[in-house]
Order: structure tokens, then sequence, then C-alpha cells
């Protein structure tokens, strides 16, 4: 896990889990049509401000949200750097061009070797051959992934393949997942892993999925994880990947957040020790999925790919690399080069990812600080760590019982009923830990944000304060 320090909020966490059978075992996630969606409670959030109501808007997060620039010195590096980026043959990958929109070529390229290959780099990769690919967003990134990963083998049994991922994860996998017939299956929360994917839970999730009569197509860990942002170690991974190779199921790594990594995006994810622990053969079965947005804004959105590609042991990878610009071909999603350029001058500048961050980084680091401490002075169970986002169970910090309650005084869990009672009684706009996880004391937690200002986290305490005292009344 990415917290060395045991905080009061983390070790309330810890117990909390402790009891919470229902994530001690896999779960297969459920498609419910009345779950909310992080679109509709953003708009939940809007509509009730342009009503004049008192919000405090918890739904998502966009790091430029916690209110400071990036470093004034990223834009003239990203200008700078422009002319010096060359191809393999000496050429300008981002020439200047008169008489065009955002001045670069009108025949765009449907891809940037060279930003790739810095990417790999900047994530540690030595001298293993890889195969990427860029493009628009994470989510077509993601999108890409999976398709590659459900077609890598001949299924002759419809509606039965499935991916296994974190104990909570991202609801944004659920919609994809769905269009393509995959299923989610969750693995078990494992003492010491919180709420991440662990090697252990990943064996326990295959003998489950296997008993099901499942095909597994990956596994999928976000890292550090959205929702928890608890990282794990590069043992950890390591252990994933052996698990997922003797089992003949790729790892596909969602790092999206690895560069809000308080120690840097290598701290999370780091390619060259995979490369120098791991013989090619089980390297072969991992890929990473990178992007900006959560670190520059989201107006920043290439999502890329990156696959372990080595020699004699590239099979794997040609098939995600394949059908992956198959899809970007059919849907016509090459990456734009003011992004694809933005992607390259991020990791090439002078102190790193987070210096080019600059105040940006420095607030939302704050604002996390800020958020532990508040957990721990209301006693609430609470993780955040190496990403923007943390979960709070909503539990009386002295008898454990959820704070909130319907009028028989039985606990709320239905996310709908959960997200409705937070907005309209406390003017916090959450998202349900429902959304992330089928385990039943999901119903009790909800994710937060720390891509906000610290003055938002005050107000947050101040709400959760409310809700602890309104249920001991």
């Amino acid at each position: 896990m990415g917290e060395t320090q045991q905080s009061a909020s983390q070790l309330a966490m810890d117990e909390f889990l402790n009891h919470a059978e229902g994530f001690k075992e896999p779960r297969i996630a459920v498609d419910d049509p009345n779950l909310p969606t992080l679109p509709g409670l953003k708009a939940m959030a809007q509509s009730r401000k342009t009503r004049g109501f008192q919000t405090l808007d918890q739904s998502a997060g966009d790091i430029a949200e916690v209110g400071a620039p990036l470093n004034y010195d990223f834009r003239k590096w990203k200008d700078e750097v422009r002319d010096s980026i060359k191809d393999d043959k000496g050429n300008k990958v981002f020439p200047h061009v008169e008489g065009e929109v955002f001045g670069y070529e009108a025949n765009y390229r449907q891809q940037y070797p060279v930003v790739l290959e810095e990417l790999a780099k900047s994530w540690g990769l030595k001298e293993t051959p890889f195969k990427g690919i860029q493009t628009v967003s994470g989510r077509n990134a993601i999108d890409c992934a999976l398709r590659g990963l459900k077609s890598r083998k001949k299924n002759y049994y419809e509606d039965r393949d499935a991916i296994i991922m974190d104990p909570m994860a991202w609801s944004g996998y659920g919609p994809l997942a769905e269009g393509l017939d995959v299923k989610i299956i969750h693995a078990p929360a494992v003492k010491g892993h919180g709420l991440s994917l662990s090697a252990d839970g990943l064996s326990e999730a295959i003998e489950f999925a296997s008993k099901k009569g499942f095909r597994i197509i990956g596994a999928v860990p976000i890292v550090p994880s959205n929702p928890t942002g608890e990282s794990m170690s590069h043992e950890d991974l390591r252990n994933i990947i052996l698990d997922g190779a003797k089992n003949d199921v790729p790892i596909m790594a969602d790092a999206f957040y690895s560069p809000l990594h308080k120690e840097g995006h290598r701290a999370a994810v780091d390619l060259g020790d995979l490369e120098d622990n791991l013989p090619p053969e089980v390297l072969a079965y991992f890929g990473i999925l990178v992007g900006e947005t959560k670190v520059l804004s989201s107006q920043q959105k290439t999502g890329s790919m990156l696959w372990l590609a080595p020699e004699g042991h590239d099979k794997i990878a040609t098939h995600m690399y394949k059908t992956g610009m198959k899809r970007l071909l059919d849907t016509n999603t090459y990456p734009r080069p003011n992004e694809a350029l933005a992607a390259y001058a991020l990791h090439t500048f002078t102190g790193g990812i987070h210096a080019a961050m600059g105040p940006r980084y420095e607030k939302l680091d704050e604002a996390r600080v800020e958020m532990r401490r508040a957990m721990d002075e209301l006693g609430l169970p609470f993780t955040i760590g190496d990403s923007f986002y943390g979960v709070a169970a909503l539990t009386d910090p002295k008898t454990g019982e959820g704070l909130l309650k319907d009028q028989l005084g039985r606990p709320l869990t239905r996310p709908n009923d959960v997200a409705n009672r937070l907005a309209e009684e406390y003017g916090l706009v959450g998202a349900p830990g429902a959304m992330f996880s089928p385990a039943p004391e999901a119903g009790q937690m909800v994710r937060l944000t720390a891509a906000v200002t610290v003055e938002n986290v005050r107000k947050l305490q101040e709400v959760i304060g409310r809700m602890i005292s309104d249920a001991s009344k």
C-alpha cells in the first residue's frame, strides 16, 4: 500500500475492512440501471448550484479544481521542445505550419512513435521492446485494450468473458465492459492490501471464475487506486504479473493516476523494475495504460497503451497493438498533435512531472494532507494515498453504525438513496461506494476527491461532522 504511516482514519478503515465480510470474497459486478453515474452526479451538482442551493461538489475530480496553475515555465517548455523533436529520419515531428487553425500539419499522423518511446522511457523501460498506441482519451485507450484482451482467444460461449478488477474499482469500466459482453469480477480484499488487487486475491478470483464457468480475459489493477487512492509495492505488482502469466491471464495496469504518487509515477509502476526481476515470457503478459488528464487537466485527454514485447515473446503485444490500431482506424480517434506534444513535454520537463505541475501539484498535496487531517479528527474510516481520490465509510466513530438511515432507522445502502440524502440534507454531492463495488459494505461508503481547494476540504469536514452529530440524536 502507498502509505507507510498509519493515521487514525486509516487504522479505522483497516478495522472497518476487518469486519467487512462482503469484501472478503470475489463478487460479480451487477448491471444496475438505477446506479448513479459520475456525469449524472456532476449534472446534479450543477443543477443545485444553478437553483441557488448550497452545494459541495465531491462527485468527480478535475485536477485544475485545486485552484492553482501549472508551472508557468511548462507552456514555454512545450513550445521550446516542439522544434527539437525529430523522427528517425531527422524530420521535425511537430513542424509549424502557417494557415492552419492550430499551426500543425493538416495531414495528421496516425501515431507519434517518438512520444510513445518517451512515455515508455519515463516509466522506466530500458531495453525490452514494446508495442504501443496513443489515442484521444483514457476511455478510448481502455476500450482498445479491452477489445484486444477479449479477442486474443476465440470464445465459443457467449457472455462468459470476464475481467478481474480491484475489490473497489472505477465505475467507468462498467459501460465499456458491458458494451463488449464482458463481466467484471471484483477480486476479494486481502489483509495488508487494503482494497487493491493482490496476487492472492487474483488467484482466488480466477478459481471463482472457473467454478462459475467464466473465461478470464485479463486482470486490471488500478495503480494508484480509483477510488481509494491506495498504491501497491513493486513486489506486489510483480507477484500479480507472475500469477497472471501462470494462469494465461494478461495483466493491464491502469496507471492514469501514477504521476500523482508522492514519490513520482515510477514509484507506482516501474517498468525497469519489472524488466530486472521478471523473465521475458512473464513480461509478455504485462501492459500499462497511461495519460495526462489527471495531471494537467481534463482538457488534455490523450490515453496510451504500452504493451511489453520481449524478443521471441511478442505475441500478446502484437495482437493488442493490431486490435488497438484497427479500433483507431474504425473510429478515427488518432491522437491530436498538440496533445501528443503536451504528453512529450510533460515527461521531459526538467525536474519531472511534479515540477511541471508546479503550484497545481503543491495545492493537490496540501488538499490531500488536509483531507487526511480532517478525517483523523472526525474519527471516520478513510483511505487516501497517491491519487486525488479517497474513500470514507460513513459510519459512527463510536458505534460503527451507518450515519445515514431511513425513517425506520435502518442504514441507507442503496446508492441512489445515499446520493439523494447526501445532496438534499447536507448539500454534498458525492459518489456512493456501491458504484465501485457490489459488496454490501460498499453501500456505507462514499468516494471523496482532494482535487479541490483546502477551503473545500474544510467545508467537507463541517458537513460530515454535522452527519455524525445528527446520527447521535
